[in-house]
C-alpha cells in the first residue's frame, strides 16, 4: 500500500504482471470514490493508462503482481516537462533516498524520481549519451524534427535488461543533447502479450514529419522462436500522430510481394521523398541474396515493389537490417547493417555504407565502407534538418560484456553525428551541440606525453592535434578486469581491450595521415573520431569506477601539437 500525488499530471501509466500462479491486480482509490481494480497480465506485462485528477493523492495497492515501469503523464507541458517516473520502494530504499543516494519524493511506498541526475549516476551508466530510464533499448527509430523538437523513438523492452518482445519508447530534445523522457507509444500485438510462446512486436521503422502530423512506418513481427513460413509473419504498417505522443490507428501497408522474399527477413522500412514521389527501402533477402528493396507510392498508403537498390553477396551475411538511403553532397548513400556476419578481424555485425550514383530508379554503388570500426555500433538511422544530415546509432553489446545492476540499463545511443562526403567516403563528426557539455578544462598542453589520473566523474572529452604522424598509446579506462587503449602503429589506429570478452577482436582502421583525434569517454562507453570523422570507433568497456584516466604515451613527442582534456556535464541534471 502507498500513495501517489499526481501534481500536474492527468494520467498514470503502469506496466503490471501477475506473480506466478496468481491473478494479480492494482487497486486504486482517490480521496473520494470507490476502489478501482486493474488486472495484471498473466504471462507478460499489461500497460494500463489510468486517468487521474490534477494535484490529487491516490492510494495505490499492488495485489499479487509486480511493476516494471510506472510514470505519470499527460501534463499540459509534456514536451518540456516529460513524464514523472514512480518507484515502489522498500523501507531500506527509502532510507537510502534520505541519505542522498537516489533522490525521491512522495508519500508511502510510491516515490517520484525527482532527480534524474542522481538516478543515472551509477558506476557504469552513460551520463551524456541517451540511455533508458532503466532496462533494455536498441535500434533508434523514427528520428525526425517536428514543431521545435528533435524526436528519438527507439526499440525497447521496459521490463528487463535483455532483448524480448519489442515496444517503441520515445524521447524529445531541443538541442540533440538534453533529452526528455516521454510515454511509450507502441506495444507488441495483443496475441504476443497473451501468449508466452510468441515473440516479435513493434520492430524498427522511420518517420516522415509533415506540416501537421508525423507519419510513421514500422515492421510488425509475430511468430514462435522456431520460425517457418507458415507460422511467422513480418509486415510493414503505417500510423499517424499529430502531437508525436498519441498515435492513431495502425494499418498494414506492405506485405512480402512473393515467396522470393525471405519470410523472416523483411523489415525496417525507411521512407523518404525522391523523384517526385514517396519511396521506401526495406532490408530483406531476395532469392537468398541480402538486398535493399525499394518500394514506391503516390499517396503514402498504397505501395508497389520497384526493384533492388543494393545486393550484398559477401559470404556470411544473413540479411540487411535497418536500411537507409539519402542524397548527400552530390552523392547518393545507401546503408544497412549486416546481420550475423563476422569479419576477418572478428568484429560482429558491421554496418556498411554504399556510395554512388542514382538514376531512373537505379542505384549504382561505386564504393563502400564501414560506419564504425569499434563494432559496438548498429542500426544507424539518419534524418535531415536545416541542411544537416544527422545520424544516430545503437551502442550494441555484441560481445556480451554487459554488467547488470539494480535499476540499470542495457543499451545507449551514440552522440548524434553530422554526415558529409569527403574524398569519396562517408565522414561523421559529432554534432556541434555536444561541445556545450565541456565544463572544466583539466589539461591544455602540447608536445609531450602525460598522465591524468582520477578524472572526476569518469566523463570527459579529449582532443589531440598532431603536427605529423606519430605512434602512440592512450589508456582510456581500466578496471580490476582489464583496460581499454587507443593505439596507433604506422597507418593503423585501433581500440584495444584487455581482460574482457572482446580482447581478441581487432577494432582497427587505417588512417594515412592522422591530424586530429577526438575522444569521448562516458563511463562504460568510448567514442573516437579521427580527422573530423574520416573514421569513427565506438566501444563499450565496463570500468566500475567513478574516476577516469587519460594516460598518453607518444613515441615522438615533438610531433604532438595541442592536447586538451575537458570534464563533461551530464544531460539529466
Amino acid at each position: 500500500m502507498g500513495r501517489i500525488h499526481t501534481g500536474n499530471y492527468k494520467c498514470l501509466e503502469i506496466f503490471l504482471k501477475s506473480l506466478e500462479g496468481k491473478q494479480g491486480c492494482l487497486r486504486m482509490k482517490g480521496d473520494e470514490g470507490p476502489w478501482m481494480e486493474y488486472s495484471a497480465g498473466a504471462c507478460r506485462y499489461t500497460l494500463h493508462r489510468i486517468p487521474v485528477k490534477l494535484d490529487t493523492e491516490y492510494e495505490v495497492e499492488l495485489l499479487d503482481c509486480q511493476v516494471s515501469i510506472a510514470y505519470l503523464s499527460e501534463s499540459d507541458d509534456m514536451m518540456d516537462e516529460g513524464v514523472c517516473f514512480l518507484e515502489y520502494v522498500t523501507d531500506e530504499a527509502k532510507k537510502a533516498s534520505e541519505d542522498g543516494e537516489v533522490k525521491f519524493s512522495g508519500a508511502g511506498g510510491w516515490l517520484a524520481t525527482n532527480d534524474l541526475g542522481a538516478w543515472y549516476d551509477t558506476l557504469n551508466r552513460e551520463q551524456y549519451h541517451f540511455n533508458a530510464y532503466k532496462n533494455w533499448i536498441n535500434d533508434p527509430n523514427g528520428l525526425c524534427y517536428y514543431k521545435g523538437y528533435y524526436h528519438l523513438y527507439y526499440q525497447a523492452n521496459p521490463h528487463s535488461q535483455e532483448w524480448d518482445v519489442m515496444y517503441w519508447g520515445h524521447a524529445a530534445s531541443k538541442d540533440l543533447v538534453h533529452w526528455i523522457h516521454l510515454p511509450y507509444v507502441l506495444q507488441p500485438q495483443e496475441e504476443i502479450l497473451a501468449q508466452k510462446e510468441l515473440r516479435g512486436g513493434a520492430f524498427s521503422g522511420s518517420a516522415v514529419p509533415l506540416e501537421e502530423e508525423i507519419v510513421f512506418y514500422l515492421t510488425r513481427h509475430i511468430g514462435p522462436p522456431q520460425e517457418t513460413k507458415e507460422n511467422t509473419r513480418q509486415y510493414q504498417t503505417m500510423v499517424r500522430s499529430r502531437d508525436s505522443i498519441h498515435f492513431g490507428e495502425e494499418v498494414t501497408v506492405v506485405e512480402r510481394p512473393d515467396d522470393t522474399f525471405a519470410f523472416e527477413h523483411f523489415r525496417d522500412p525507411k521512407v523518404y521523398w525522391q523523384d517526385g514521389r514517396w519511396q521506401m527501402v526495406i532490408g530483406t533477402k531476395i532469392k537468398g541474396i541480402p538486398s535493399l528493396a525499394r518500394f514506391g507510392s503516390e499517396d503514402m498508403e498504397k505501395w508497389s515493389y520497384e526493384g533492388v537498390l543494393v545486393e550484398e553477396r559477401t559470404e556470411g551475411v544473413q540479411t540487411f537490417e535497418c536500411p537507409d538511403f539519402f542524397e548527400l553532397d552530390g552523392q547518393f548513400v545507401a546503408a544497412g547493417s549486416w546481420m550475423l556476419y563476422w569479419d576477418e578481424q572478428q568484429r560482429y555485425q558491421p554496418t556498411y555504407w554504399y556510395m554512388g550514383d542514382y538514376k531512373d530508379g537505379r542505384f549504382y554503388p561505386k564504393n563502400k565502407g564501414t560506419y564504425d570500426f569499434g563494432s559496438n555500433f548498429y542500426a544507424v538511422q539518419s534524418f535531415e534538418h536545416e541542411g544537416r544530415r544527422i545520424a544516430i546509432g545503437w551502442t550494441a553489446d555484441f560481445y556480451e560484456e554487459h554488467v547488470p545492476e539494480v535499476n540499470g540499463s542495457c543499451g545507449a545511443m551514440t552522440i548524434p553525428r553530422q554526415l558529409s562526403v569527403q574524398n569519396g567516403r562517408l565522414c561523421q563528426k559529432p554534432v556541434e551541440e555536444i561541445y556545450q557539455l565541456c565544463r572544466e578544462k583539466v589539461c591544455d598542453t602540447a608536445g609531450h606525453s602525460l598522465s591524468l589520473e582520477n578524472l572526476k566523474g569518469n566523463c570527459y572529452y579529449a582532443r589531440i592535434d598532431f603536427e605529423d604522424s606519430v605512434d602512440f598509446r592512450i589508456l582510456l579506462g581500466s578496471s580490476e578486469a582489464g583496460e581499454i587503449w587507443l593505439v596507433r602503429e604506422g597507418m593503423e589506429v585501433r581500440i584495444k581491450t584487455k581482460g574482457v570478452k572482446s580482447e581478441k577482436v581487432q577494432f582497427v582502421t587505417e588512417v594515412e595521415r592522422l591530424r586530429r583525434a577526438e575522444i569521448f569517454v562516458d563511463r562504460r562507453l568510448v567514442e573516437v573520431y579521427l580527422n573530423d570523422g574520416e573514421a569513427v570507433g565506438t566501444k563499450l568497456f565496463y570500468q566500475d569506477c567513478r574516476d577516469g584516466v587519460f594516460r598518453a604515451e607518444f613515441q615522438e613527442e615533438e610531433k604532438v601539437g595541442r592536447i586538451q582534456v575537458f570534464l563533461m556535464d551530464g544531460i539529466w541534471k
